[in-house]
């Protein structure tokens, strides 16, 4: 079996690309990487939808590791589906490393992003397990969990 490379995208279908750019790139600061429209038999056949077209953009913070790719559905347009729970099956998130999640909680919750919970804290933690993290749900609903790491041990070379 071929080896996988790397983690290249999380994918996340949005209702107002906009509305997400104002979330990921104003209120988070990622950059947008690529931002275009996709029509034609590739996106077509690739989606299972026939007259397919889709507005992509992906986002980074510049390191060019891993992007968050937004998908709005212009043709064929999606339905809003029931919000699910962080513990349904099928339910996923993406998890965010910063390096102060207290401010990051007070900065954002000032500009009135709503937070599942405040931080939640782990004194025993080692590196790389997270030292303290908190979910919050961008406006689609889905779910981003920001983590602060415990320290790293002298010479740890892992991102």
């Amino acid at each position: 079996m071929p080896a996988l490379q790397w983690m290249n995208h999380t994918g996340f279908v949005v209702e107002d690309i906009e509305r997400s750019l104002a979330f990921y790139r104003d209120l988070l600061g990622l950059q947008v990487e690529r931002d275009g429209v996709m029509e034609g038999d590739f996106i077509s056949n690739l989606t299972g939808f026939a007259d397919a077209r889709l507005r992509i953009v992906y986002l980074g913070n510049g390191d060019g590791r891993h992007s968050v790719e937004l998908i709005q559905y212009l043709n064929p347009v999606g339905a809003r589906p029931q919000r699910p729970n962080r513990n349904d099956v099928g339910v996923t998130h993406l998890g965010i490393i910063v390096d102060d999640l207290e401010s990051l909680h007070r900065s954002l919750s000032a500009k009135g992003v709503s937070f599942v919970s405040p931080p939640a804290y782990r004194s025993e933690a080692r590196y790389p397990w997270a030292a303290c993290a908190a979910y919050v749900r961008d406006p689609d609903g889905n779910y981003l969990e920001f983590i602060e790491r415990a320290p790293a041990p002298p010479g740890e070379t892992r991102a």
